[in-house]
């Protein structure tokens, strides 16, 4: 499950535009998250070995620049809501 919930923030990461990181970072920062998340996946997501070190090094840029892809978090969490939803039993 922790894997499929990372590769989900990466790939929402990488192709939704989202209004945080513009408002933070503007066109660039959204290249920056875009390109970063993009490379991520190429690299095969948590699929690769490294993928921890990856993603954290990835995080650490954010950081350092200001950037927060908080509309792919709400994603991701509306996201798990319904998985969780459609997982409980029937009433």
């Amino acid at each position: 499950m922790l894997h499929a919930r990372v590769d989900a923030i990466f790939a929402l990461m990488a192709h939704i535009s989202d209004t945080n990181i513009y408002h933070r970072g503007g066109a660039e920062g959204a290249g920056t998250v875009r390109h970063a998340a993009s490379h991520f996946l190429q690299q095969g997501g948590t699929a690769n070995p490294e993928w921890k070190t990856q993603a954290v090094d990835c995080h650490q840029r954010f950081i350092a620049q200001r950037l927060s892809p908080g509309g792919a978090a709400d994603l991701l969490a509306a996201t798990c809501l319904v998985h969780s939803l459609t997982a409980m039993p029937p009433q």
